[in-house]
């Protein structure tokens, strides 16, 4: 092989290696934490629960991959995604949003050995979407292991640095406010 010949290959190879990148998805790695801090009433039973705020600028299709789970009883966590549906700000002393139920799964990773596990693929949204992971049974405290993979770069907020949050900005602003 000619010189002029290696340089076309390598050329070419990089070129393939560098379109790979450019059209990679993006995975996150998460863990839910289900306590008896967060509570949420489903057919009249407690569930425990864990709330992630996640964000993308434009539109976003992301995979949700529960591949590991330590419940209490059985190892079987749900899904719930959210859309915003409405927000209205009255004033800088009040903000309301309310969300409506745009998907959910609890059991479509048939794959795993134990357990069964949430498996929710190509779910598609713009600017924000709430995710709460919850057990299919009542009263189940333990971790939920997952991967959030998307086309597009993500910010993802845990519901307890989400409050603080909205705590922090919403001070800043009644401080700016006063001054």
């Amino acid at each position: 092989m000619r010189l002029q010949e290696i340089l076309a290959l390598a050329g070419l190879l990089a070129v393939l290696i560098l379109a790979s990148f450019v059209n990679a998805d993006i995975v996150y790695d998460y863990e839910a934490i289900l306590s008896e801090a967060n509570v949420v009433t489903i057919d009249q039973e407690e569930h425990y629960y864990d709330l992630f705020y996640i964000t993308a600028e434009g539109e976003a299709t992301v995979s949700f991959f529960n591949y590991d789970a330590d419940l209490t009883d059985y190892d079987d966590p749900y899904l719930y995604l959210y859309l915003p549906e409405e927000k209205s700000f009255n004033g800088l002393e009040q903000f309301t949003a309310s969300y409506y139920l745009a998907d959910e799964d609890d059991d479509g990773n048939y794959d795993m050995e134990e357990g069964l596990f949430f498996y929710l693929p190509n779910f598609t949204f713009t600017n924000e979407v709430l995710a709460m992971v919850t057990s299919y049974d009542p009263e189940q405290t333990g971790t939920v292991n997952f991967n959030i993979t998307s086309d597009t770069p993500l910010t993802v907020i845990p519901e307890p640095q989400a409050i603080a949050l909205i705590a922090l900005t919403g001070a800043g602003l009644l401080l700016g406010r006063k001054r």
